[in-house]
């Protein structure tokens, strides 16, 4: 997809997986370990995965090496999910979804282990560490670079690639030719043996097993319809998740004038699940250009999901930066990209907040019904993308296992 700013010149960036777009060679040492071994006897069955987003691909990939049949139902025209990145905005790639590597939340998906422990060469990272802190409370900014000695768990950042590219090479051609796209999931029917899923289109896909990885919003909001309901306890761990709005901004200046990072409200009550900053985005890059992002995420992101277009978003951006900085962002301003996450059809939403058991909205359902997910971590370790990948690994190996027994 080619998208061109509204401003000064004809720059164009395109947005990689928002169209489908090659998945690269997969390299020998791709590997889902951790799962159990090829069955002995030859396989018929057949595996239907809703969503594309990382816990949907690692599935695929998996499924795949174990010879497992398979087919992944999309419902945008990307795969991905929350993973996405843009190239030729600036001299870098940029996140536009996922894009610190929580190391803190502990999972550990055999694919990640050299990434995970900043060994990977293939994606160099480097610890995040912000030097000069400021905090814009009270319509005044204030410096608060003391803020770098508090003694908070480090995350990496990508320094020449980023999430998507990561999760992009542990896939395998075989995963994108597996993948049917713009067609949302309507129903699925685990009334008997096998599962029936009913794409909006009309077509029916029929497998010995489902796994549903959709975010947990769509769940929440009842886009697919089980027949029969999802059992009492898991429509209530559902409706107990939360996934707030959340959106990041991406502006290009011609000069820096800005700290590493300005803390928008109290700086110490921030937290993953309600935070609102702008940082310097090329920090650990490889790069000469003057970049500032925004990501917010909660409450404190619904002064800015309430604007209804990305133009209307982004002037209250730069109008709130003239603020902060005296009216230098219109002064020095390039060019500027938006991704509105709570306004993505098939996504409306950030990340889960934890508020429900996350074992028990990965539990499948009739031994058939299976879910993945960032939120759906058995093991508690989610709201990242190597939870999610983790999440598909325990899925499929529970699945194989129920397979192996029928």
């Amino acid at each position: 997809m080619t998208i061109t700013p509204p401003k000064r010149g004809d720059v164009r960036f395109v947005q990689l997986g928002h169209e489908i777009s090659s998945l690269g060679n997969a390299t020998a040492s791709s590997s889902l370990s951790g799962v159990p071994d090829p069955l002995e006897t030859h396989r018929t069955e057949k595996v239907l995965i809703v969503g594309a987003g990382a816990a949907g691909l690692s599935a695929g990939f998996l499924l795949e090496r174990e010879s497992v049949d398979f087919e992944i139902l999309e419902a945008s025209s990307r795969y991905g999910g929350r993973v996405r990145k843009v190239e030729g905005f600036a001299d870098f790639p940029i996140d536009l979804g996922a894009e610190w590597i929580h190391k803190w939340i502990g999972a550990k998906p055999p694919f990640f282990k050299q990434l995970l422990a900043g060994k990977d060469r293939r994606f160099r990272t480097f610890p995040d560490k912000p030097q000069t802190h400021s905090v814009w409370k009270g319509g005044k900014l204030r410096e608060r670079n003391w803020l770098r000695f508090v003694p908070l768990p480090t995350d990496l950042k990508f320094t020449d690639s980023t999430w998507f590219d990561a999760l992009n090479t542990l896939a395998t051609p075989g995963v994108l030719k597996k993948i049917h796209f713009n067609d949302p999931v309507a129903s699925i029917d685990y009334r008997n043996s096998e599962v029936v899923v009913t794409t909006d289109s009309g077509l029916t896909y029929v497998g010995d097993a489902v796994l549903v990885t959709v975010p947990i919003a769509m769940l929440h909001r009842e886009t697919i319809r089980f027949e029969p309901p999802l059992p009492a306890y898991k429509q209530a761990e559902i409706k107990k998740e939360k996934m707030p709005g959340g959106l990041k901004v991406f502006i290009e200046f011609s000069r820096r004038f800005y700290p590493d990072f300005v803390h928008i409200g109290e700086p110490l009550r921030l937290d993953l699940m309600n935070e609102c900053s702008y940082y310097d985005a090329t920090a650990g890059k490889h790069s000469d250009r003057h970049v500032l992002g925004l990501f917010t995420q909660g409450a404190r992101a619904e002064r800015y999901t309430a604007h209804q277009t990305d133009d209307e978003l982004f002037k209250y951006v730069l109008a709130e930066l003239d603020d902060i900085f005296d009216g230098q962002a219109s002064q020095h301003y390039v060019k500027h990209i938006v991704q509105d996450w709570t306004r993505e059809p098939f996504i409306q939403g950030s990340y889960s907040q934890r508020k429900a058991s996350a074992k028990e909205l990965a539990k499948p359902v009739a031994g058939r019904v299976f879910f993945a997910g960032e939120a759906m971590n058995p093991s508690g370790k989610t709201i990242a993308v190597h939870g999610a990948c983790e999440s598909a690994c325990s899925a499929v190996s529970d699945m194989l296992t129920r397979l192996s027994k029928q």
